[in-house]
């Protein structure tokens, strides 16, 4: 429901029939630049990863496909899709804050301090900008909105 509701706020907007009949974007080009633009359940659950502008890799959070959905004129704010298999990795300082929500799959999040966090399907989750421990998954897709201004983190 908070996924639906920051989406609606933002005026995100992709059926899946949208975007098979959407011409994709140059490459690393989020998906809406000049309207609104939807993702639908069904087009987020596979479709809308197989877009022309979806960005593969494959490191540190497995293999990987993003999706970027809204750059803010700034460039500090980004909102899309991302999906990755089955990883483990220990994070020194998280570059960015940002809001997930899991659509398939999850994370457990176990900060420095021992504390753990288990986050799945249909729900959401924030990590600050310099959060500190270690991301385990056996796999996920989620909606992301990150922001990369403001301090430094210590």
């Amino acid at each position: 429901m908070l996924a639906a509701r920051l989406l609606l706020t933002i005026g995100l907007a992709v059926t899946a029939a949208a975007v098979a009949e959407t011409p994709a974007p140059p490459p690393a080009q989020p998906l809406a630049t000049t309207k609104p633009f939807k993702v639908s359940a069904a087009a987020a659950q596979g479709p809308v990863f197989s877009v022309k502008s979806a960005v593969k890799g494959s490191g540190p959070d497995g293999d990987t496909t993003d999706v970027l959905l809204l750059r803010s004129k700034d460039g500090k704010v980004e909102m899309g899709l991302y999906e990755a298999t089955a990883s483990e990795s220990d994070i020194a300082a998280y570059e960015d804050d940002e809001f997930m929500f899991f659509l398939a799959g999850g994370v457990k999040l176990t900060s420095a301090d021992g504390s753990v966090l288990e986050v799945k399907a249909g729900e959401g989750c924030v990590i600050p900008k310099g959060w500190k421990g270690h991301w385990s998954t056996a796999g996920y897709k989620k909606y992301y909105v990150t922001y990369t201004g403001g301090a430094k983190p210590k």
